[in-house]
């Protein structure tokens, strides 16, 4: 986490305006953020042509940010953690074929059975 691709603000959305934190560096693609949504407790994915029109600076009458910061690390943590367990078990472990009994592709060969393989057998 760097200071510099912190923002500190506010998501003013009616009844569930929050207090906000942006930390550039966890944005999920070109068209999706994520922002620490302080009435939530939690980092929260929004699509960035809708949210950042709601986005303001945030002022001293909001929440100290301080107090934002604070619990902005501690969700951070956990957000985190969490993004390395999923990425970790997002990846589907390599196929490998096991061959059984029942498997119909599976050859069992008795070379006596062919007689006519002996014509085929150069013994120079």
């Amino acid at each position: 986490m760097n200071a510099k691709n912190i923002w500190y603000g506010v998501l003013e959305a009616g009844e569930k305006t929050s207090p906000v934190v942006r930390d550039t560096s966890l944005d999920a693609s070109e068209n999706k953020i994520y922002l620490y949504n302080h009435l939530r407790n939690q980092f929260v994915e929004y699509l960035q042509a809708i949210v950042e029109p709601k986005l303001r600076e945030l002022t001293d009458g909001d929440i100290s940010k301080d107090e934002l910061d604070k619990a902005f690390k501690a969700a951070y943590q956990d957000f985190s953690s969490s993004r390395k367990a999923r990425t970790w078990t997002d990846k589907k472990p390599a196929a490998s074929r096991v061959k059984n009994e029942d498997d119909e592709e599976a050859i069992d060969l008795d070379i006596a059975d062919y007689g006519d393989v002996e014509d085929f057998i150069d013994d120079d």
